[in-house]
């Protein structure tokens, strides 16, 4: 069996550093998850909370968070052989309904060489089911025009997301909920894919990407939960987006 992935937490902080990838000896991959959370009209930045981290069995990772009068949050963060699978719950726990509830998760790979692409030139998505370079996909500029953000299939459009339309970098276009990085050798790839996914963001400052999970409408007390899963892999973007159809659909 090969071994699995590991993930170091930060203490304190909502981030994680993810090595020891069979795929990309030596280097390593940032997490921030979730950078924001909740209510879609009223997201929690939580960059000033404090977190905390418990280590489980198998390398897995549990992180739980609050934002008083508003929300409590937990993710489990499982590593596998070539991906990691981060399973996120948060509950409304504010004085009123949300239309709509997201988190907001980054998948850092600028630290990562073989991978970090800030012009985004390797950069892969995908709409109608055709996979295109990301350089091929209007862009709408925006006063940081490092940033851009997508609508994705199934989710509402993102200027009708005020956490999505505050940024004003949303173009025209639909999208996969889902964001790769080929590697410059284009024998390898990293990936984020969220089930359900709301919307998709990438910033070329820090070669981030993020596939935002969905928690749908939350009544005060209810529960959302949502998978988000990196994919650090062997294979062409071809082959690894049929094999991501067969897992995720």
């Amino acid at each position: 069996m090969m071994a699995r992935v590991r993930g170091h937490a930060v203490t304190g902080q909502m981030g994680m550093t993810v090595l020891d990838i069979p795929a990309f000896p030596g280097e390593r991959f940032g997490m921030g998850f979730p950078e924001a959370i909740g209510d879609m009209n009223r997201t929690g930045w939580l960059n000033q909370s404090q977190p905390e981290w418990t280590q489980l069995e198998d390398g897995a990772w549990k992180q739980t968070g609050r934002w008083e009068g508003e929300l409590s949050y937990e993710l489990t963060v499982e590593p596998q052989e070539d991906y990691v699978d981060v399973r996120q719950s948060v509950t409304n726990q504010s004085n009123r309904d949300w239309p709509n509830s997201v988190a907001f998760n980054c998948f850092q790979c600028g630290g990562a060489p073989s991978i970090r692409d800030h012009e985004c030139v390797r950069h892969w998505v995908a709409t109608g089911g055709e996979l295109k370079r990301l350089p091929n996909i209007p862009r709408q500029f925006s006063p940081r025009p490092t940033v851009q953000l997508y609508s994705v299939e199934g989710a509402p459009a993102g200027m009708d997301l005020p956490f999505v339309a505050n940024f004003h970098a949303t173009p025209d276009v639909v999208l996969e909920g889902w964001m790769a990085i080929e590697s410059r050798d284009g024998k390898r790839l990293v990936a984020a894919v969220s089930k359900p996914a709301m919307f998709l963001f990438q910033n070329m400052e820090y070669s981030c990407i993020h596939s935002g999970a969905g928690f749908g409408p939350l009544r005060r007390g209810e529960t959302g939960k949502a998978l988000t899963r990196l994919y650090f892999v062997e294979a062409s973007v071809e082959e690894w987006y049929g094999r991501m159809k067969g897992e995720l659909g």
